[in-house]
């Protein structure tokens, strides 16, 4: 294996590969650690892995690998080293994954080579065929979930994660990306870096286009819906952003909400982030409600962890509650950046 190809997927910081002894530019070779790269928190148990205090608290690490971490002051630890196979390869997911690469192990660990071929994670292969995790995740969207979707029509990307080549030559292998769909202008990533390599179109909702996104291919304007193909509608769902727009996969009964609409971290109830509002929350809560209209089982959102239901009068009721838990703030059409 070439050091061009390893260096491509280790975190920065663990990018100063040098050939052994041997003069050779493959494995085995050594890797030079800077002092600050072992700057581990003290809140992680003894052993290999371990989280440095760069971590933003995104959570992705401790839905990708519960069993290995969890929050503590405000930040991921290892609050227990992996303990089998399958432990250690979603540790090594997480580590690939986390956006500001503050995941590390004292020592290197060549099966990182292996799991890196894992990506994109197909989430559930019986239930929801064809829709992936794409991992990677980019701390220019505070870390927001990216997904694949493999689909006779055409493959999508929503949202977009951190650019990586060998995710690239994956999704190569899966038939190519013909369109990715942003869903608001906080979770664009390195949306630009992929359409150049992808040569996708890009859609987005007019209302979120700054001068970042001004070359995307497909403006969305108006209310909608609007469609991609037979099987996927977009639903208008202003509130959060100006623009923020959700990706309805009618056929698998699966929502891509973005930062519309999430699992509390907390309370494991759905929410809505006030702070971060850039509308009102009158008019987020309003976009909700449109979701009653709407025969779907999982909530797939940009941070946070998916959400399922039985059916969908579980679904409806879950909305309902949480819409009246919050009744309270729909008159205040002022409300926003609470």
């Amino acid at each position: 294996m070439t050091l061009a190809l390893i260096e491509s997927f280790l975190p920065p910081r663990f990018q100063t590969l040098v050939p052994s002894r041997s003069g050779r530019n493959t494995v085995p070779y050594r890797l030079v650690v800077s002092a600050s790269a072992l700057d581990r928190r003290p809140q992680n148990v003894e052993g290999n892995f371990f989280v440095d205090h760069t971590c933003i608290d995104c959570d992705t690490c401790r839905w990708m690998a519960p069993d290995v971490f969890s929050r503590i002051g405000g930040m991921s630890a290892v609050t227990k080293q992996p303990a089998s196979k399958d432990e250690n390869i979603k540790a090594l997911q997480a580590l690939l994954s986390c956006p500001t690469n503050s995941i590390r192990t004292e020592k290197p660990m060549k099966e990182v080579v292996e799991v890196n071929k894992m990506f994109p994670l197909p989430i559930d292969e019986n239930a929801l065929p064809g829709i992936y995790h794409c991992g990677y995740h980019s701390e220019k969207s505070f870390a927001a979930t990216s997904y694949f979707i493999s689909h006779p029509e055409g493959n999508i990307m929503v949202d977009s994660p951190r650019y990586n080549e060998i995710l690239a030559r994956k999704f190569d292998m899966l038939g190519g990306v013909r369109y990715m769909f942003l869903t608001h202008k906080d979770d664009i990533g390195e949306h630009d870096k992929w359409a150049q390599r992808l040569k996708c179109e890009r859609i987005m909702h007019v209302g979120d286009v700054d001068y970042r996104t001004a070359n995307v291919e497909r403006k969305l304007h108006g209310d909608g819906p609007w469609t991609i193909g037979s099987d996927f509608e977009l639903v208008y769902a202003p509130g959060h952003t100006k623009g923020s727009v959700c990706l309805y996969y009618k056929p698998m009964k699966v929502i891509f909400t973005g930062d519309h609409l999430f699992k509390s971290g907390e309370t494991c109830e759905l929410d809505i982030s006030l702070m971060y509002n850039q509308q009102s929350v009158s008019l987020q809560l309003d976009s909700v409600k449109k979701l009653l209209d709407l025969d779907f089982n999982w909530i797939f959102p940009g941070h946070g962890r998916r959400i399922s239901f039985k059916d969908n009068h579980e679904k409806n009721a879950a909305i309902e509650a949480f819409l009246a838990s919050k009744e309270h703030l729909h008159d205040n059409s002022n409300t926003r950046h609470i």
